[in-house]
């Protein structure tokens, strides 16, 4: 078994209760660890899963684990529509009013801001509100797609844990999600895009969407970056400029700019 518990009074706890809910709600065939029990004890909130023997895939380019990532999420996608839970957010009330950034930098742009989001900070601020209007749809969006949210166990298989940020969306947002985590490992924009090449939610989904979806993760992740470091958490926030340097990368090459 694999116990996570968190105090009942925590500022998270009600991810726990979330992540509870959506996941006794998969089917049997979603690829994620099949959830035993949860409850509250002892002003804990406990959630006990199948336990998985295995790692955290590598996203690096030419890693055998990429075109098995890409399959199990395009498969998860696939199985998640139209979503087996109705009583879900829609993207536009939940991930919509979280990924943006380059409004709130356009104001007051921070002095170590790079030289081309100084340059194009104000077409950046219209670009990143597009996809907001292409955003809802009627699949279960896992919403934090990323290395170590999946584990590749025994037999090379891919399970796709932590489902704590659920809502109901457009498909192409969890297969979208990987192109910026495997521009962090090592590949270009260019070569993360072609290993999604063939995948129905990629392949269909308009070009413009998913350049200003590009556009908000790199302001979400530029403006977050220069927050303060939450307590408890000291890593957040580089890990967050390394993402924001992946994201804008990306915006780069989809834009032209």
């Amino acid at each position: 078994m694999f116990i996570k518990a968190i105090p009942d009074d925590h500022v998270l706890s009600g991810k726990y209760l979330i992540e509870a809910a959506t996941s006794s709600g998969l089917p049997a065939t979603a690829p994620a660890p099949r959830l035993r029990w949860y409850g509250a004890s002892a002003e804990w909130i406990v959630l006990i899963f199948d336990d998985l023997d295995g790692r955290h895939p590598d996203l690096s380019q030419g890693s055998a684990d990429v075109p098995a990532v890409v399959t199990a999420v395009s498969s998860m996608v696939e199985l998640l529509t139209p979503s087996p839970l109705s009583d879900l957010p829609s993207v536009s009330t939940t991930r919509v009013s979280l990924l943006h950034g380059w409004r709130e930098l356009v104001v007051c742009p921070p002095a170590d801001l790079g030289g081309w989001e100084r340059r194009h900070l104000r077409d950046l601020s219209e670009l990143e509100t597009h996809w907001a209007q292409h955003a809802d749809g009627s699949t279960l969006v896992h919403g934090d797609i990323r290395p170590d949210n999946m584990i590749i166990a025994t037999g090379e298989v891919v399970f796709v844990v932590d489902w704590a940020q659920p809502s109901l969306g457009a498909a192409w947002q969890d297969i979208a999600d990987l192109v910026p985590h495997m521009i962090m490992a090592g590949h270009s924009p260019v070569s993360a895009e072609k290993t999604l090449i063939g995948v129905p939610a990629w392949d269909f989904a308009p070009p413009e969407v998913i350049t200003s979806y590009a556009a908000s993760f790199a302001g979400y992740w530029t403006g977050m970056s220069r927050q303060p470091a939450p307590p408890g958490v000291p890593n957040l926030r580089a890990y967050q400029r390394r993402a924001a340097a992946a994201a804008i990368a990306w915006t780069m090459y989809r834009t032209g700019w």
